[in-house]
């Protein structure tokens, strides 16, 4: 993995160039004093908050400091919840879908995080935001694989629709990875998910596939 800046070294250095003192680039920031300087000390987590405050202060576009926060924050330590869920929101609101690439392929090594980052990927596709949903969605069948569940199927499903295109042959392979899992979904979820295979298949003549 290519090595990147820490957050706090990029911070510190802006500071050092702009000769600026904790306590004014505390009121800058609208962090308390003692927080950022705990925090430029490594000895406490930065927010999401507190690192969009800084960025805005420094000048900088929203998730200029994504990147080395995710690595800082999700990789290099260990992760927590309450600051991997608004990461994971902000990181697909702005498309930095690399980012989001990233972690999960660590944070996804602890199972105890399957069930929340299936949550967040629901809610990332009820929004539209189905790159970053798909993402996740892959990330967690990989790791439930051998679990058969409900919530295995599921996910298949929602990869099965997010690879939907114009392509008949694109549409074909994914109709093909998806049906084994069908029989594993609710009565309700299972009846939209035959309509959607019925379609595929009768879009390209193969009538005996139609169920």
């Amino acid at each position: 993995m290519e090595l990147v800046p820490t957050t706090r070294a990029n911070i510190e250095k802006y500071m050092r160039e702009q000769n600026l003192k904790l306590q004014h680039f505390s009121d800058i920031t609208g962090i308390n004093v003692g927080t950022l300087s705990a925090i430029l000390k490594g000895s406490r987590p930065m927010s999401m908050n507190q690192l969009n405050q800084i960025t805005y202060a420094m000048g900088l576009e929203k998730g200029y400091f994504y990147e080395s926060y995710g690595v800082e924050s999700f990789i290099e330590s260990a992760p927590h919840w309450r600051r991997l869920e608004p990461y994971l929101y902000e990181c697909a609101e702005l498309g930095k879908l690399d980012c989001i690439q990233q972690v999960i392929t660590y944070v996804t090594d602890d199972r105890s995080y399957i069930e929340e980052l299936y949550g967040v990927a629901e809610s990332l596709y009820g929004k539209g935001m189905n790159e970053a949903a798909l993402i996740l969605y892959r990330r967690v069948a990989d790791s439930e694989k051998y679990q058969h569940s409900e919530r295995l199927a599921l996910c298949q499903y929602r990869i099965f629709l997010l690879h939907k295109t114009l392509s008949k042959f694109d549409n074909l392979k994914a109709a093909i990875k998806f049906e084994p899992y069908i029989d594993k979904l609710n009565e309700e979820v299972q009846l939209d998910a035959i309509k959607d295979l019925a379609n595929i298949y009768a879009s390209i003549s193969l009538w005996d596939k139609v169920l």
